[in-house]
């Protein structure tokens, strides 16, 4: 057995026995059960920071709504373009007149029929896709909508086939002694959402407050310590707030009247309740799917021939100079390889000089902007499309997705106050705010005991909305 001497030095034994080193260990049931454990208190963020807040953050504003609904409208371009339907077409080179149909009110707004506001009037000249004028002989009635009008001179040689086509308001001309026209009534686009209601909660007992861990957990709002209900409380909030980004990007409406005719609910101890207030917000996504610009890449990578259409549609409707291109990783890493493959920037159009970047930091396949035809994109990649547990599963195509949102302000027509291309409605009134309410019950932890169970319950409500300003302006670009 291992002796001290009078020196307090070790004496070592080759034989395994027990010593004054290991004689609780070995002598007790549980080896090692009185050793204190040699934990790290640091929590290792094995996947980073795992929040996906940012663009509603970024791009956008917040604004409170004193209804459910809110809406807004936006001016519609004074010249016209009309989709109509010819049902008799006029001869090839000749003086015929054709016979047509107007089948869409003008200005692009689809799912609109014909009515007695069409701008299209006796003495209009119109412009047909092939290069073709026409002077209206008869306008369109607000019956048959029939319309007939001559070639000014002669139609092409292919001349205006039957069919679905477009023709553009290009002038006017009236014989002598005529009348004045009619007015044209102005037209206005008007925008439609609500606002959603979105909850959350956590819950620790009494006893598991005060059971106190290894690891030092930091809470924002509650503060730091060695407690994990501090960290599940946190995750919540985190994970809530993420929820709330998801709604303004991917939210639908919900237009079930199946799933708003339930009834005899049970949500959190209420009974008999019903969904037909149940309501969803329209998100960014659909927001320009349903009333933007979109372009379809299928699987093939992006080409410097898709990004001069994308800059050509949004230049023909009156797209700002500057955007902010959030996209998946394979959007985005195609989008890196494309412009690296270019080799000499100035020549191919593009070149880089915002936010002080320089061609040599660009080389870096960090590119973060880049600039063709007069437009100027600001690339980044945007970790919702590509989280594993939200949007990236197998087969999904979020990760090849994008979309570009205008940069600069516009002015509200009414007030004159510049607006952003985006904002997040919010329940206000009186005081009261809904923007993001946080709230502790419970009779564990809290000073001031709110109930009897033995408990802490951290609240969380919102009730918001997405708002999107000239759908025209934006583009959605999808990669599968």
């Amino acid at each position: 057995m291992a002796t001290v001497n009078y020196t307090g030095m070790l004496t070592p034994t080759s034989a395994q026995v027990a010593t004054t080193e290991n004689y609780v260990s070995s002598l007790t049931t549980s080896a090692g059960a009185l050793h204190k454990r040699d934990v790290s208190e640091k929590l290792i963020k094995r996947y980073g920071d795992q929040g996906i807040m940012g663009l509603m953050e970024l791009m956008g504003s917040k604004a409170p709504v004193s209804q459910t609904n809110f809406e807004h409208y936006e001016e519609a371009f004074i010249h016209n373009d009309l989709t109509v339907n010819v049902t008799e077409a006029g001869g090839a080179g000749g003086a015929d007149s054709l016979t047509l149909t107007v089948t869409d009110n003008y200005d692009g707004d689809s799912g609109s029929t014909f009515s007695n506001n069409t701008p299209l009037r006796v003495g209009d000249i119109v412009l047909f896709a092939n290069g073709d004028q026409g002077w209206v002989h008869t306008a369109p009635d607000t019956s048959a909508a029939n319309c007939v009008i001559y070639p000014v001179g002669a139609w092409n040689s292919a001349g205006v086939g039957t069919g679905s086509t477009e023709l553009t308001i290009i002038g006017n001309a009236y014989p002598e002694k005529t009348g004045q026209p009619g007015a044209i009534i102005p037209r206005l686009h008007e925008y439609k959402n609500n606002v959603m209601i979105m909850k959350e909660s956590f819950e620790v007992s009494g006893t598991e407050a005060t059971n106190v861990v290894y690891v030092k957990v930091d809470n924002e709002k509650m503060g730091s310590g060695y407690l994990w209900y501090l960290k599940g409380e946190a995750d919540t909030y985190k994970r809530f707030m993420d929820y709330c980004e998801l709604q303004m990007i991917l939210g639908k409406k919900i237009s079930n009247a199946t799933l708003t005719a339930l009834n005899n609910l049970a949500i959190d101890g209420e009974t008999s309740l019903s969904a037909d207030t149940l309501r969803g917000t329209e998100g960014l996504f659909d927001f320009v799917s349903n009333k933007g610009q979109s372009m379809d890449l299928g699987s093939a990578a992006i080409t410097m021939a898709d990004f001069d259409a994308i800059i050509k549609s949004l230049d023909k409707h009156r797209g700002a100079k500057e955007y902010a291109m959030y996209a998946g990783i394979n959007l985005s890493l195609d989008i890196d390889d494309l412009l690296a493959a270019q080799g000499a920037y100035a020549a191919g159009g593009a070149n880089f000089g915002t936010f002080q970047n320089n061609k040599d930091m660009a080389l870096n396949l960090g590119f973060n902007s880049f600039t063709r035809g007069g437009y100027t994109f600001h690339k980044k990649t945007y970790d919702l499309l590509n989280h594993p547990k939200l949007t990236a599963h197998t087969g999904s195509n979020y990760p090849g997705w994008g979309i570009c949102i205008p940069m600069d302000m516009q002015k509200d027509a009414k007030s004159g106050e510049k607006i952003p291309s985006l904002r997040m409605r919010y329940k206000a009134a009186n005081g009261y705010s809904r923007e993001m309410e946080h709230w502790l019950t419970g009779s564990a932890v809290l000073a001031n005991k709110t109930e009897t169970q033995d408990r802490l319950k951290s609240h969380y409500r919102t009730e918001r909305g997405f708002e999107g300003f000239a759908a025209n302006r934006y583009m959605l670009i999808k990669k599968s």
